[in-house]
């Protein structure tokens, strides 16, 4: 097989991929535990960043030598891919293919349920749960983009709280040094009364004691369930502190055209070029050594991302 060969509709790319990310998201995949549930056989991995091949003959925002951004529900995580032009993005200007592999799905993740959801001002304090993770410490950088002065970052192990910190939280709580139930104690001494937002990709106990932890009126974003426990939430509970409890899904409210994703992108492309949002990398990792990386991810080993990157020639696939 040659490239040249590989069918390409009028309104689509060939990608030569550099660089994929590994989310949770496509952990999940690999054993059916998430929502969207691809046909089998497939090709993991929902964003990565390359040099764009071949281009349709309606393309006209895209030459080939372009260096992109792009992404999918799955199929990534390969050498060459073919998706529609609308899905991918220029590579940002002062990111490598690696952290442009870590941005869409993280930083797209942060911002919907930041300011698209719960409309965050520089006024609210957040709590970010599972900020050494990939959506967590992403979250991180944009509440300190919005100009957030409280920003509390949850995870486990001071080397990886550390990082968080270095990405603009102002405080952190180290789970091997607390209790999770210590959690409402912790944060409302921190803040005099309790959180105004929560973001949380973790679930579990940690959501629940997140709760208690809340001001009166607090917005609560709902993003994942990296614990594999989904809580019940008490509705006297939340009638009484007067919470708005959001579910968060980025992708989904751009497919049902709830939100205009040129504004959203052009919002995280203008932090990019003013520095203030920039992908933690901690682990990279050749295709030929993925099983490593998903392992990695599982361990919970990763602070920001962990990446895939690509030296082989392979036959292009479409998705």
């Amino acid at each position: 097989y040659v490239l040249n060969s590989v069918d390409l509709g009028h309104d689509e790319v060939l990608i030569e991929v550099k660089a994929a990310a590994v989310n949770f998201p496509d952990l999940l995949m690999t054993w059916g535990g998430y929502q969207y549930k691809p046909e089998l056989p497939f090709v993991p991995g929902t964003e990565a960043s390359g040099i764009v091949r071949r281009v349709g003959g309606n393309v006209k925002n895209f030459k080939e030598g372009d260096h992109v951004i792009c992404g999918g529900r799955s199929g990534m995580m390969q050498s060459h891919v073919v998706v529609s032009s609308t899905a991918c993005s220029p590579l940002p200007k002062g990111l490598n293919f690696q952290q442009g592999a870590s941005f869409n799905v993280a930083y797209t993740t942060a911002y919907h349920c930041l300011v698209e959801r719960a409309n965050v001002t520089s006024k609210d304090s957040i709590l970010i749960n599972g900020a050494t993770g990939g959506v967590g410490s992403a979250a991180v950088e944009v509440a300190r983009a919005l100009g957030c002065t409280t920003i509390i970052a949850t995870g486990s192990t001071k080397e990886k709280l550390d990082v968080v910190k270095t990405l603009g939280a102002t405080h952190i709580i180290d789970f091997t040094s607390f209790q999770v139930e210590d959690l409402p104690k912790l944060v409302k001494g921190l803040t005099g009364g309790g959180v105004d937002v929560v973001y949380d990709p973790v679930g579990g106990e940690v959501f629940e004691k997140s709760l208690a932890a809340t001001a009166w009126g607090a917005r609560v974003a709902i993003v994942g369930w990296a614990s594999n426990v989904q809580p019940s939430i008490r509705t006297n509970y939340t009638l009484i502190k007067g919470l708005t409890i959001l579910g968060c899904r980025a992708g989904e409210s751009v497919r049902r055209g709830f939100v205009d994703p040129e504004a959203r992108m052009s919002k995280l492309f203008q932090w990019v070029k003013e520095g203030k949002l920039k992908p933690n990398v901690s682990h990279t990792f050749d295709i030929h050594k993925v099983k490593d990386a998903f392992e990695t991810v599982y361990q919970r080993k990763v602070v920001g991302k962990a990446i895939i990157t690509f030296g082989n020639k392979q036959l292009a696939s479409k998705y």
